[in-house]
């Protein structure tokens, strides 16, 4: 050093500065690159995971098109046809296709197919294993599909209703569809991404996917995937190039997104700190000051990164601000494709529960609505079951006054009394048919005959300015209905029709076969229609909408009972100013028992008969007219006031020659209880059953006992009684 000049002691001061300087430096280089590679590949995790995301949220599309498609109206009908049709407008050309199949797979229709074929493919996958995934829902792994012709996957979901399944329901596509996924996420052109299935088999890529779809992951991949939900490794690709590869498996539906980094791309710290190293102190400092602004600029889109993501936990948009580093915009890129996603996602998921919120305040009313019909039904057929016995009471008295005064017989205050009973009777007949009481004869009825026959009689009611069509399908199935009911419904549809129509128009009578061995007869007007707020009350009990004195309101509750009562139902469809349309659906031959043929025949008036008669009657005012009818015709009367009565009576010893028994009683015994009860002990014993219901008519003539529907005139009465005893065998007691 003592003969060393003072440039060389310059120069060792340099060094010794620059030594330190340099080792620092390559310190500090390799520590920054070393952070920045760890950033890098948290980077590329959270973009792997950001695309699976993605990937998740596009078969949660197609879960929810598959979900809102089994949710359609027309498999709830069983309208297989029109769901073809509506499902034909979801999937319009061959890149998707909505299958519908039975629970052993087997296809019932394939929109890429026309409705009715038969020559379908068999799907994969049957009940039990849509049952067996995942929320309900399959998602197949990718396939080849025979009528589309290329790679494809679908989405499989179950058509429930009423607790049952009834079919499987299937929305597939290409798998080139996720092509487009990937392609818009914007990947540096080095990287590409991958989507494998459950299987690990190349769903769609980013780069060459016509060389790799269809194919398996490479041995090492799978086993990677296998390990864990998320992971980072190197590998080799199918292509054979080394790359750093990441993936995420979707949290739903268990595809898998990779994405891979050729490794020439991530570099070697320590190369790099090496060739850091050799720099000079100027090149050094220069070098730390443009580390530190490279830090600042890393920083930033980091910073970037993390508010994008706190903007999607809050569903925000995210708006791509280039940062200048490729990385981190196309991280930035994958966020705001996400975020926007997940907003999209949220508005459908809002406008579906609007949608079922809806829906379910509609079943809500409609449920409302019949709960209350079924109760004026009640109130209506017990209102009208009391005023059939105070009928039968004032027609019994007019008949004891015709038979005491003869003279009274002609007079017009008589017949105006026997008048007023028979319009009661008929007004008690249209309530009990709302209320599904009435009693009925059902027959068999072909509608291409007594339809036009109808129609015929229907005109002189409509008017010269309404004009009438009637169409029947020739092979439209016979009815079974009470043909006397079926006559007066459609009257009072046409008297409805004429009424809606005061300037003339056309009435529409329609019949065809329904779905469900049900036939279909529809009753359309032209007129002007029923306001949206009174339609859900039409059919009850005496609500009208014409002037005080013009309605009853009985009408249409009549032709609701009809159908009811036929075992069908009644529909009817209204807009405000353009007609109305009711839709009977009637029970055709198919679905019902022909009702056995009525075997009485015309008698001619009873003669005075001397016989001891048992009447079982609680209504007292009845029991007494009717007493004194009997009476009058010769009968011995002995009354009870219920079954039991009854019973004790003949247990006692006490000897009829015939029962007269009300069916509804008070008490442990009624009517039909109480001719058993006679059929076994007394089997001599004639009964004859009275009632004012159609099931308690139905229940006695399907045990052979004779039966009269209330209210009866005297002169029936006597004629069944005086059929009964000449059928019956001696007195029993």
């Amino acid at each position: 050093m003592a003969n060393s000049t003072v440039r060389a002691r310059l120069l060792g001061l340099v060094l010794v500065f620059m030594v330190p300087f340099a080792l620092v430096a390559a310190g500090t280089i390799y520590y920054v690159h070393a952070s920045k590679q760890r950033q890098f590949e948290g980077t590329l995790t959270e973009a792997t995971r950001a695309l699976s995301l993605v990937v998740d949220r596009e078969i949660a599309r197609r879960d929810a098109v598959a979900r809102t498609l089994a949710q359609s109206p027309t498999l709830s009908a069983g309208d297989l046809r029109a769901f073809h049709e509506y499902a034909r407008t979801v999937a319009p050309d061959n890149s998707t296709v909505v299958v519908l199949a039975d629970l052993d797979g087997r296809q019932i229709l394939n929109t890429r197919r026309p409705f009715g074929e038969t020559n379908l493919p068999r799907t994969v996958y049957t009940h039990e294993q849509v049952k067996a995934a995942p929320g309900g829902t399959l998602v197949s792994d990718l396939y080849y599909a025979p009528l589309g012709k290329q790679h494809s996957f679908a989405v499989t979901v179950p058509v429930n209703r009423g607790g049952r399944t009834l079919y499987l329901l299937s929305y597939a596509g290409y798998a080139s569809a996720l092509q487009n996924v990937l392609h818009d996420q914007k990947l540096s052109k080095a990287w590409f991404a991958s989507v494998l299935d459950s299987k690990g088999v190349v769903v769609a890529r980013s780069r060459n996917p016509e060389k790799y779809v269809g194919k398996p992951a490479s041995e090492r991949m799978r086993a990677e995937i296998g390990g864990g939900r998320d992971g980072l490794f190197e590998s080799r690709a199918l292509d054979g190039s080394e790359i750093l590869a990441s993936f995420s498996t979707a949290p739903h539906y268990g595809w898998t997104v990779v994405i891979g980094v050729p490794l020439a791309q991530v570099g070697s710290p320590v190369v790099a700190a090496a060739g850091f190293a050799a720099l000079s102190a100027l090149l050094l400092l220069a070098a730390l000051w443009a580390a530190a602004r490279i830090g600042g600029g890393i920083a930033r889109p980091v910073l970037q990164a993390r508010d994008a993501a706190q903007r999607i936990a809050r569903a925000e948009a995210v708006e791509v601000v280039p940062t200048g580093l490729a990385e981190m915009d196309t991280v930035l890129q994958v966020l705001s494709d996400t975020s926007h996603a997940v907003q999209r996602a949220n508005r459908e998921m809002q406008e579906r529960v609007r949608e079922a919120l809806a829906e379910a305040d509609k079943a809500h009313q409609a449920v409302l609505q019949n709960q209350r019909l079924e109760a004026l039904g009640q109130l209506t057929g017990g209102v009208a079951h009391d005023f059939n016995n105070l009928l039968m009471v004032a027609g019994n008295y007019t008949h004891l006054l015709r038979a005491r005064r003869p003279e009274l017989a002609g007079t017009q205050e008589v017949a105006g009394i026997e008048r007023a009973v028979a319009n009661g009777a008929k007004l008690t007949r249209q309530l009990l048919a709302f209320a599904r009481r009435q009693p009925v004869r059902p027959e068999a009825m072909q509608l291409q005959s007594r339809l036009p026959e109808i129609a015929s009689l229907l005109k002189a009611s409509l008017g010269s300015r309404v004009q009438l069509a009637c169409e029947v399908a020739p092979d439209t199935r016979p009815v079974l209905v009470d043909p006397a009911e079926f006559e007066l419904a459609l009257i009072n549809l046409a008297v409805n029709a004429r009424d809606a129509m005061p300037d003339g128009g056309t009435l529409r009578l329609a019949a065809r076969n329904g779905e469900a061995d049900m036939v279909c007869l529809e009753v359309a007007d032209t007129g002007k229609g029923i306001p949206a707020d009174i339609l859900p009350k039409v059919f009850e009990p005496f609500f009208t909408t014409k002037p005080v004195g013009h309605g009853t309101g009985l009408g249409l509750s009549q032709v609701y009972g009809l159908a009811r009562q036929a075992g069908g139902e009644a529909r009817i469809e209204s807009d405000d100013g353009r007609g109305t349309r009711v839709t009977l659906l009637l029970p055709s031959l198919r679905s019902a028992d022909l009702p056995a043929a009525d075997p009485r025949e015309e008698a001619p008036a009873p003669a005075r008969v001397e016989h001891a008669l048992l009447l079982v009657e609680d209504n007292g005012e009845l029991a007494t007219v009717t007493e004194q009818v009997l009476q009058a015709a010769g009968f011995r009367v002995t009354r009870a006031e219920s079954g039991d009565a009854a019973r004790a009576l003949l247990a006692a010893g006490s000897v009829f020659d015939i029962v007269l028994s009300d069916i509804r009683m008070p008490g442990g015994m009624d009517g039909i209880a109480l001719a058993r009860w006679l059929r076994e002990r007394h089997p001599a014993l004639p009964v004859v059953l009275m009632t004012g219901y159609s099931t308690e008519l139905a229940q006695a003539r399907a045990l052979g006992l004779q039966v009269l529907p209330k209210p009866s005139p005297p002169a029936a009465l006597l004629d069944a009684l005086v059929r009964e005893l000449g059928t019956g065998s001696s007195a029993a007691g």
